[in-house]
């Protein structure tokens, strides 16, 4: 699991890539390859002194994450952490559930954690409803050491499910 904790160690963002997925629609990408998705699970916990374990206080369901948007998110990091512009946004696909802003503070970065329910509110009250309509929204500062163990478990659990 990747955690991007707050400056306190009470708040963390949790990522988890548990695996391959299928592709739930026609081939996409350069000369008909198929697209890389994988298994994935995001939460925003809070750390409960009282017995040490973190619990949930948004967890969305398990998502669909294409593999490039995973890359896309590890370059940005890795471009913040070597004080390569202000910060970045990165959204886990067009119409996902997760986004992430991190923008550059003096000994690590902001992080904005933003997680649509709309989706999942909509299969749950058997009703539509609009994208967006249900947005949490957590923001944190993060040292820039959670941000390097972010990046590198975020970095190994995607190497581990490529088989590299």
């Amino acid at each position: 699991m990747a955690e991007l904790r707050n400056d306190r160690g009470a708040l963390r963002c949790a990522l988890t890539l548990a695996g391959r997925a299928s592709p739930s629609g026609p081939p996409v990408g350069g000369a008909g390859a198929p697209l890389e998705l994988l298994l994935a699970s995001a939460a925003v916990e809070y750390l409960d002194a009282r017995d040490g374990e973190w619990w949930p206080l948004v967890r969305l369901p398990p998502l669909r994450v294409a593999a490039a948007q995973v890359d896309e998110l590890l370059a940005g990091t890795a471009a913040l952490l070597r004080g390569e512009g202000d910060g970045f946004a990165w959204r886990a696909g067009e119409d996902a559930p997760l986004a992430l802003q991190l923008g550059a503070a003096p000994g690590g970065a902001v992080v904005e954690v933003g997680l649509d329910l709309s989706g999942f509110l909509a299969d749950a009250a058997g009703g539509g409803g609009a994208p967006g309509g249900e947005l949490a929204l957590f923001r944190f500062r993060a040292a820039q050491a959670d941000l390097v163990r972010f990046s590198g478990a975020l970095a190994g659990e995607l190497g581990a499910i490529r088989g590299s």
